[in-house]
């Protein structure tokens, strides 16, 4: 009976061994799949990317453009909400497949990149262009998205900035954050009634901000999914509306 016992005893230790190992095993991946993320990203952001201030102490991004174009024609633009980590290069694939899970370089990487839906004709010229990225459990790409359901977080975070290789900048202001179906009308990129768009987009907005909503004016959609979605049916939205374009950020201020 005592050598049943302790063959008992030696094979759940074994087991319990297996189960933290495996445990163990996962969780270093996970660290190192989140360490490239940050590491690969940080790299792009030092290699094209300098904070510069004018004169006057207003802050913009000095990107490298002509570099940045070489390495990837697939870019069309660097987007940045200041004061979260969202910052990064936006790029447009031949289908949506092409960067979801694939680097600037087209390598395989579980982040992917920041990327325009393929459907969007003229991106940022279009009536809604809408932009995608991962919802990383370390805050990176765009995991800050969901904070825009907090009306105090959209107060303090009202703008987004869009960077174009010309050197210009455009300023969106967020106005509507909520959770919708990956089905959404939404996602439609050739809007024929603006008005109607604008009220689907505000119909169960999380957050309430003030504009004037006549002046039909383009809209950047931005998309992640929503954290404990089994059926991966859902996704974090914010909606932004042209605020002011073709700024140049060595004159201009840009708020």
């Amino acid at each position: 009976m005592n050598k049943v016992k302790n063959w008992i005893r030696r094979i759940l230790l074994v087991v319990c061994i297996c189960v933290f190992c495996y445990s163990a095993y996962n969780l270093i991946s996970i660290y190192l799949d989140y360490k490239k993320i940050d590491d690969d990203y940080g790299k792009i952001e030092s290699t094209y990317v300098k904070e510069t201030e004018t004169k006057e102490g207003q802050a913009y991004l000095d990107i490298d453009w002509d570099s940045l174009l070489k390495r990837n024609s697939d870019v069309k633009a660097w987007i940045q909400i200041p004061d979260t980590k969202v910052n990064y290069p936006v790029l447009q694939g031949e289908t949506n497949d092409t960067y979801i899970h694939s680097d600037i370089d087209k390598k395989s990487f579980r982040a992917g990149c920041i990327f325009i839906d393929s459907n969007n004709q003229n991106p940022f010229q279009d009536i809604n262009t809408v932009i995608y990225g991962h919802n990383m459990k370390n805050g990176s790409m765009f995991n800050n998205i969901k904070s825009y359901h907090d009306q105090d977080f959209a107060n303090k975070h009202p703008y987004i900035y869009i960077y174009f290789p010309n050197g210009t900048v455009s300023q969106y202001k967020v106005v509507a954050s909520h959770i919708i179906s990956q089905e959404s009308v939404l996602y439609n990129t050739q809007i024929q009634n603006i008005p109607d768009f604008y009220q689907e987009m505000l119909k169960n907005s999380k957050i309430k901000v003030d504009f004037d909503q006549n002046q039909q004016t383009p809209v950047i959609t931005l998309s992640t999914c929503v954290s404990g979605d089994s059926n991966n049916e859902q996704r974090n939205v914010v909606h932004a509306l042209l605020n002011k374009a073709n700024i140049n950020p060595k004159e201009e201020k840009m708020e």
